[in-house]
């Protein structure tokens, strides 16, 4: 996995942006609420899990955002930063999930509670942080300047990044994310 130093994690009714970048823009939604498989490696997205097509970190940008336009009734928004610590990036946003791309390819992706998304071992961001530690090994980023941050190995073994909203007991998976990132740090 890697993440870019730049930017923090958006609000949650926020697509990623950056001060003096473009107004985000809308496109009409699909005609079905498909799903979007999150892996450590990239996206697997379709009308069904039956049917999904994998993407890896890589893939362009065009048959990325086709697939996504045919299955996830969500409008698109995109948006972008150029000051991300990956090098400038472009944001794709679908309802709850965002995809993220370098240079016309798919870099990474960032999922919040929402019906349309969930890692391959069936993490899905809205679960309580303790019962994702009851089957994963969960670690919170002690050194992070993000709240909230942690870390998880998921079923091939390799690490999902996470927020949780709190540090309690009833803390829960405010978000995910794989890939390259715009976070501040």
């Amino acid at each position: 996995m890697f993440i870019g130093a730049c930017g923090g994690p958006p609000a949650r009714d926020e697509a990623p942006k950056a001060a003096g970048t473009a107004a985000a823009t809308a496109v009409a939604p699909a005609a079905h609420q498909g799903v979007a498989i999150l892996d450590t490696d990239g996206i697997a997205i379709g009308r069904a899990k039956a049917n999904a097509r994998f993407f890896p970190f890589g893939t362009p940008r065009d048959a990325v955002e086709t697939s996504a336009e045919r299955a996830l009734a969500e409008p698109a928004v995109r948006s972008e930063n150029a000051e991300c610590g990956a090098g400038p990036m472009r944001f794709v946003r679908y309802g709850s999930l965002t995809l993220n791309f370098l240079d016309d390819r798919l870099a990474g992706w960032w999922a919040e509670p929402g019906r349309n998304s969930v890692t391959r071992d069936s993490i899905r961001p809205g679960m309580r942080l303790r019962d994702l530690a009851v089957g994963r090994s969960v670690k919170r980023v002690a050194e992070s300047t993000l709240e909230g941050e942690f870390t998880y190995v998921s079923a091939d073994g390799r690490e999902i990044g996470g927020f949780a909203d709190g540090a309690g007991e009833n803390a829960r998976i405010a978000s995910l994310h794989a890939g390259a990132n715009c976070f501040f740090r």
